[in-house]
C-alpha cells in the first residue's frame, strides 16, 4: 500500500500519530511519501521498541515547513512549488511500484490532491481517505474574530488557508475515494453535509474512533499512573487554544471566583502548554489571573504525558460554536486523557463529541456557559 500522509511519525502531531495507529496492526507493508518534520524524541524511542513500523518504509519529499508554508506565508511561492512536487513524486512513486491501494490523510490537505492525481490516472486502485478535521465549510474559517485581528494576520489566514484548508483537497477525496474514514459520527456528519450527494457518499464512510497503542511504555505509564494529591490541585491543558477554542468564559469564571475568594490560587493553579493568543493573554493581565492561570510553552510528546500524569485535574478546552449546529471537532488528546482516570473539566457545547463522551462518566465536569465553569472548578476544588 503507498500512503501519502503529509507529515509522519517520529515527526508528532495529531494526525501523524491518528495515520500511524490506524495503519499499524494490518497486514500489509507500506511505502510511505512524507513530509519532513521535528523528531519527537519519545515517539522516536517508542518505535524503535515497536515491531510493526518495519512494515514501514519511509521517504521524504522535503522539509514539511517548505511545503505546508502556515507558519510562514511570505513563503507561499515556495509552497505552491514543493505542492505540486508532491503530486508528482506521488504519481511517480505510485507507476514505479503498482500499487493496489492508497491512503491519504488530511490535514493537511494537499495529500489528497496526490490521491486524486493518482486516481484519475489509474481508476482500479482502491483509494482510503481520511480526515482529521472538516475542511470544506470548516466552522475555523468563519472564525467571528478574524475581522479584529491586524491586517498582516488575516492575510497570512488566507494564505494558510489556501495551503492548508483548501475545499478542493476535500471534495476531490469525498467524490473519488472508494473508502472514507473518519474519526467520529459528529464529523462524518457535518463533512458530508456540505454535499448534494452527502447520503450516497455515506454508503462508502465508516468511523474508526481515535485510540492508542497499548504496548507503548507511555500509554502504559497513563494506565498505570499513581493517584497524586497536590496543594494546590494541579489542572493542565496541553494543546493550543486558538480560533474557537475559546476561553473567554473560563476566564470570566475564574476572575469571578477569584474576586470571591483570594486565596483561589491556594486551592488550585491552572496551567496552559503551547500557543495562546495575545487577546487571552491580555485578558489574563487584566483580570490578575497570573497566579491562578499560568502560561508555558510547548512540550513534546513524551513530556505532555509526564505533566498529565502529575496533574490533579485534566482541562479540555473544546471548539466551541454558537449557532447550535453540529460540533465536528473530537480533540486527539481525550484518549490520554480518559487513560488516566482522573477528573476532567470539559469545556464543551453539548453540540460537541466531546461532551457526549465525558458526560457519559460522572467524574467529568463539563459545559461552557461562566456559571455552569464556576460550579464545575469549585466541585473540583473539593474533589
Amino acid at each position: 500500500m503507498l500512503v501519502i500522509p503529509g507529515g509522519f511519525v517520529p515527526y508528532n502531531d495529531t494526525v501523524t500519530l491518528l495515520i500511524y495507529k490506524r495503519l499499524r496492526n494490518l497486514d500489509y507493508n507500506f511505502d510511505v511519501l512524507a513530509l519532513k518534520g521535528k523528531i519527537d524524541k519519545g515517539i522516536a524511542d517508542e518505535l524503535e521498541k515497536d515491531i510493526n513500523i518495519r512494515k514501514f518504509n519511509i521517504n521524504y519529499l522535503c522539509d514539511y515547513d517548505d511545503c505546508i508554508a502556515i507558519q510562514h506565508p511570505l513563503r507561499l511561492l515556495k509552497s505552491l512549488y514543493y505542492m505540486n512536487k508532491y503530486i508528482k513524486e506521488s504519481v511517480k512513486m505510485f507507476e514505479e511500484n503498482d500499487y493496489d491501494e492508497l491512503y491519504t490523510s488530511s490535514v493537511p490537505g494537499i495529500t489528497h490532491l496526490c490521491g486524486y492525481a493518482i486516481k484519475k490516472k489509474y481508476p482500479n486502485v482502491k483509494w482510503h481517505a481520511s480526515f482529521s478535521d472538516p475542511i470544506k465549510n470548516s466552522p475555523y474559517k468563519k472564525d467571528p474574530d478574524l475581522k479584529n485581528r491586524n491586517l498582516f494576520y488575516r492575510i497570512a489566514f488566507t494564505i494558510g488557508s489556501f495551503i492548508y484548508m483548501n475545499n478542493l483537497f476535500e471534495e476531490v477525496a469525498i467524490m473519488y475515494a472508494d473508502e472514507l474514514v473518519f474519526i467520529c459520527e459528529e464529523q462524518k456528519k457535518f463533512t458530508l453535509k456540505q454535499y448534494k450527494e452527502g447520503e450516497a457518499y455515506s454508503s462508502k464512510s465508516k468511523i474508526e474512533p481515535l485510540t492508542y497503542i497499548p504496548e507503548w511504555k507511555m500509554y502504559k505509564d497513563l494506565m498505570n499512573a499513581p493517584e497524586v494529591h497536590n496543594l494546590p490541585k494541579q489542572a493542565v491543558h496541553l494543546g493550543r487554544l486558538y480560533g474557537l477554542r475559546k476561553i473567554d468564559n473560563f476566564l470570566l469564571a475564574l476572575k469571578e471566583l477569584i474576586e470571591t475568594d483570594p486565596l483561589l490560587s491556594k486551592k488550585i493553579v491552572f496551567h496552559q502548554y503551547s500557543e495562546i493568543q495575545p487577546y487571552d493573554l491580555k485578558k489574563i493581565k487584566d483580570y490578575n489571573l497570573s497566579d491562578v492561570f499560568i502560561v508555558h510553552s510547548k512540550v513534546s510528546y513524551s513530556e505532555s504525558i509526564r505533566i498529565m500524569k502529575e496533574a490533579d485535574i485534566l482541562v479540555l478546552f473544546d471548539t466551541l460554536l454558537e449557532n447550535g449546529e453540529i460540533q465536528p471537532y473530537l480533540p486527539s488528546k481525550i484518549i490520554e486523557y480518559q487513560l488516566l482516570q482522573k477528573p476532567i473539566l470539559g469545556i464543551c457545547g453539548e453540540n460537541s463529541p466531546s461532551y457526549r463522551i465525558l458526560s457519559k462518566e460522572c467524574e467529568n465536569y463539563v459545559g461552557c456557559e461562566k456559571n455552569k465553569i464556576k460550579e464545575n472548578i469549585l466541585n473540583l476544588i473539593k474533589v
